[in-house]
């Protein structure tokens, strides 16, 4: 009986040691506990859970208890900024969403950081294995969370409100966002919405909330719809026009489309030479509405000149204005088809002479115009300050029903997030 209690001890004491041993191999433990490197891999899409955000800068910030060495970044099939805070280990999101990057770790939680313009976000992560894969990460539609602050002000063309509902940003029916669902600040550029509901375009320009600012710079983008009843009284008053430059070179970010350039080439004119009159000087701007001479009902196979922008556009699904699917883009050419073009739409010569590193030229095509046709820039952007401005001469919105998104705004959502 003793020599099989002294078995049965025996027994316990190996198996107590051999679980000991199974949870001290630095590779984790049941608590998830690590001394080691973690392999971490995902995908970042949109708030609409399908869309993938390309370029985004994925991290692990770096903690005041860790000890100092150089910082590891991932290299990756597309480019993306630096992380904006000190790290141990960087990546940027493929033009598909997905990210993987090795890092080691003490503990059983991680940070990961996401960033891609304005867009944030921030996972706590549990550690229970030396892979872990995330699966879908999306980014928030709450500006409480993560997302930046929007405001849009409605136009008579275009609805970039329904381009950012199909991004997750707000509810869409019919191809249209429903109105209350959004998860950005509307404002009235052609009178359309209540007025007990949304404020007019102009309130944008006063200190509503008693901050010591206007609240323009309550936001992080603002998206001047085509066309409003409001370019007179707010593009003939210099200190208007002061406050949007100051707005963008404090590092806002204004979206600008179509007959609306006049936001752009009033506030900003050194930057774009739109149609009109050669003789002006650069830093002046030029007449007002001179640039609106684009042929209505063409049509143009657009040139991509950006890469990833590209790469993207292979990822995402697109419609014809019938709705019936289409490539969004043709692989072998980097072309895109842009259509809905109307009558007076605004012509782009290109940057200034002396801007012409400063601005970026994201797609351009064979147009016509009043008095010529040609290669023309559609879409171009410029940085100020802290701030970034686009532009893009064609609707970024076909203004009837569709489920789906046209090529075009695919570009526009991509550069949303630039």
């Amino acid at each position: 009986m003793k020599y099989k209690k002294l078995i049965s001890t025996f027994l316990m004491v190996v198996s107590f040691i051999f679980i000991l041993s199974s949870c001290g191999d630095g590779g984790g433990s049941a608590e998830g506990n690590f001394n080691g490197s973690v392999d971490i891999s995902g995908k970042l899409l949109a708030p609409d859970g399908q869309t993938p955000i390309a370029g985004a800068v994925v991290y692990v910030p770096k903690v005041t208890s860790q000890q100092d060495s150089s910082p590891i970044f991932i290299q990756s099939s597309t480019q993306c900024e630096s992380p904006p805070e000190q790290y141990i280990a960087a990546t940027c999101t493929a033009a598909d969403g997905s990210f993987s990057l090795k890092v080691n770790v003490t503990g059983n939680k991680l940070t990961l950081k996401f960033k891609k313009g304005a867009f944030k976000k921030v996972l706590s992560v549990d550690l229970k294995s030396s892979k872990l894969n995330l699966g879908n990460v999306n980014l928030p539609s709450d500006p409480d969370q993560g997302a930046p602050k929007m405001a849009v002000v409605t136009g008579w063309y275009d609805a970039i409100q329904n381009v950012l509902a199909k991004l997750g940003f707000g509810s869409v029916s019919s191809g249209q966002l429903d109105l209350g669902t959004e998860k950005f600040d509307l404002y009235d550029g052609n009178g359309y919405l209540d007025d007990a509901k949304y404020p007019n375009f102009d309130t944008l320009f006063v200190d509503n909330d008693g901050n010591g600012k206007p609240d323009i710079y309550n936001y992080d983008i603002v998206f001047i719809n085509c066309g409003n009843d409001y370019e007179d009284s707010i593009l003939t008053d210099s200190s208007k026009i002061s406050i949007i430059r100051d707005y963008v070179e404090q590092g806002g970010r204004l979206y600008v489309t179509d007959l609306s350039y006049d936001f752009v080439e009033q506030v900003f004119p050194e930057f774009i030479d739109f149609y009109g009159s050669d003789s002006v000087p650069e830093n002046n701007p030029e007449n007002r509405n001179e640039a609106e001479v684009g042929n209505g009902g063409i049509t143009t196979e657009a040139d991509v000149l950006d890469n990833t922008m590209a790469d993207w556009l292979v990822t995402v699904s697109c419609v014809d204005s019938s709705d019936n699917s289409v490539d969004c883009i043709d692989t072998s050419t980097k072309k895109v088809h842009i259509e809905g073009f109307l009558s007076g739409w605004v012509v782009i010569n290109g940057p200034h002479p002396s801007h012409v590193s400063d601005v970026k030229i994201w797609v351009k095509g064979e147009v016509s115009w009043s008095s010529g046709s040609g290669v023309k820039p559609l879409t171009v952007s410029f940085s100020v300050g802290k701030g970034k401005v686009l532009y893009t001469s064609y609707h970024t919105e076909p203004g009837y029903s569709i489920n789906g998104l046209l090529p075009q705004e695919r570009i526009l959502q991509y550069l949303v997030f630039f």
